[in-house]
């Protein structure tokens, strides 16, 4: 499938302007603290108000001309965000499949063994330690089957060995959903393992084809 992004911003002193064409792929995105990064998320999540025109498998979820905005709740997007925001009071089961009315067993399962966190599920989340949180939230984000996945620094909480396995589980996920997943990174590896495209943000604007060695780690 093909996916359009063509569409502007305005927050604080951040002018965002992106334009880019993509396909069912993992793509990776990097830039300085500031450079616009989490807010072109917040805009495709439709958590941010944007101009322009969103195109997702030839659904319009966006188009300024006849000022039609698809609401959040009805894109089908899920999404991780440094503030993992689970529900203490629920078990780990509960927060990865909240909202959902029929849960799969078997796919939740599957889901849970290449997040890591099948021996956790009975768990309370306030249990869980800022790793074991990360995992679960990022479970909960791919379990609704979406159409698209926005991903913000999913592995910055894993230790090294952990995060090689989780990039080799995501890489699954995305191939079995054939789904785009948009992910913001600052890893190397991750660039180098899993990115089908990696764009590079300065000043709200994006800069395509960058090579995965002009990522410096500890980039904001």
């Amino acid at each position: 499938m093909k996916h359009h992004i063509q569409i502007t911003s305005k927050v604080g002193l951040l002018d965002l302007d992106v334009q880019a064409d993509f396909s069912d792929e993992i793509i990776l995105i990097s830039g300085e603290n500031g450079a616009g990064k989490t807010t072109l998320l917040r805009c495709l999540a439709g958590l941010q108000q944007a101009q322009g025109q969103l195109l997702f498998n030839d659904d319009v979820w966006l188009d300024s001309c006849t000022s039609f905005v698809l609401p959040s709740k009805k894109r089908k997007v899920g999404c991780l965000w440094p503030d993992t925001a689970l529900l203490p009071w629920l078990s780990v089961e509960k927060n990865i499949t909240l909202g959902i009315e029929q849960v799969d067993k078997t796919w939740l399962k599957d889901l849970a063994e290449k997040m890591e966190v099948l021996p956790l599920m009975q768990r309370t989340s306030h249990m869980l330690s800022t790793g074991e949180g990360q995992r679960v939230a990022l479970a909960r984000a791919i379990c609704r089957k979406p159409t698209l996945l926005l991903l913000d620094e999913p592995f910055s909480a894993q230790a090294p060995t952990l995060r090689q396995r989780l990039r080799a589980s995501l890489k699954l996920m995305q191939i079995e959903l054939e789904i785009p997943i948009l992910m913001v990174s600052h890893d190397v590896e991750d660039a180098e393992t899993l990115a089908n495209q990696h764009w590079h943000m300065r000043e709200g604007k994006l800069i395509k084809g960058v090579a995965a060695k002009q990522i410096k780690r500890g980039e904001g």
